[in-house]
């Protein structure tokens, strides 16, 4: 007859051993694992190569009365320059929609050969004063009437910010084709006089 500690020796030492068989026959894993330690030998470093400018101009802003403060202004134009597309923004194709959660834009530019891109912009903004933008409530209307697109620059219009973005291009087949395949990263830069953004864009290589 067996007894409880004789039972739990045995079957501590069976376990042992089985143990050691299975870590015989195991591969042995890498001492540095890839995903927690740098990156592998051999990965050539990402590296980023300018690819066009966009000027965003605004003649309108309307915002909305929300705990984000979302302010929607429409693009009414601007000009593409750069390497690798030339153009103009299509007037009123889309807008920007900057608030506390980031910054979401859409709007069409047209190349210089006549065809149309549709853009659509995602990143942040980030005063380099280190202070919160202050809010502006909307003006009250009444419903069904239109609301007060009289242009007003936000209080901060002077204050530098810090623009990172990651655009995503719809171009059609042809010569811009490449545009719907690439990654793109970019920044941008707010203006005055007139009010405009210049955005940034850099092809990820």
């Amino acid at each position: 007859m067996i007894d409880r500690r004789s039972l739990i020796a045995t079957g501590v030492a069976a376990g042992g051993l089985l143990a050691a068989g299975a870590g015989a026959q195991a591969p042995q894993r890498a001492p540095t694992d890839p995903v927690l330690g740098p990156p592998p030998p051999g990965i050539p470093p990402i590296k980023l190569n300018w690819a066009f400018c966009v000027s965003i101009f605004f003649n309108e802003r309307i915002r909305i009365q929300s705990d984000s403060g979302r302010v929607f202004v429409p693009a009414v134009g601007g000009e593409v320059w750069g390497p690798r597309l030339q153009g103009r923004v299509v007037p009123y194709s889309g807008a920007d929609y900057a608030g506390a959660h980031g910054l979401d834009a859409t709007y069409a530019l047209e190349a210089s050969d006549g065809a149309l891109i549709q853009i659509e912009n995602h990143g942040y903004m980030k005063r380099l004063d280190g202070k919160k933008t202050p809010r502006v409530p909307a003006p009250p209307r009444k419903p069904g009437t239109v609301p007060n697109q009289s242009f007003d620059a936000p209080p901060d219009s002077q204050v530098p910010l810090r623009m990172r973005l990651m655009p995503v291009f719809d171009a059609p087949d042809g010569p811009h084709a490449w545009m719907s395949r690439a990654v793109f990263v970019g920044h941008g830069g707010r203006y005055q006089n007139p009010d405009h953004t210049i955005f940034t864009y850099y092809e990820v290589l």
